[in-house]
């Protein structure tokens, strides 16, 4: 079963060439929200402030910088789901990256 996680409007985020960026402080955490209740999949949903239509996104991959002595959490890439991109087709190429501010 899907759960219905929180939707940000498009407006909240700033977009460069089909990328959704945000803080997660500006988020509140909330892009970690569990998206299944049988997956360990978390994400969140971006709602178009222009066409109505939500697209919700799951985490790729953390995204680290590392250094020689440790790795630092710069953030999250997270892409559309399958379900989703049938829903909105013109998703699919589109990305989200939430930095860890």
């Amino acid at each position: 079963m899907k759960f219905e996680v929180i939707q940000f409007p498009s407006s909240f985020f700033t977009w460069s060439h089909g990328v959704a960026h945000a803080e997660a402080s500006d988020m509140e955490n909330r892009h970690l929200q569990p998206l299944y209740d049988d997956a360990c999949d978390v994400g969140f949903a971006i709602k178009s402030d222009k066409t109505g239509e939500v697209v919700t996104y799951v985490m790729e991959t953390p995204v680290y910088d590392i250094g020689e002595e440790e790795r630092e959490l710069l953030g999250w890439r997270y892409v559309p789901t399958a379900e989703s991109i049938r829903k909105v087709p013109a998703c699919a190429n589109t990305k989200a990256v939430i930095y860890n501010d």
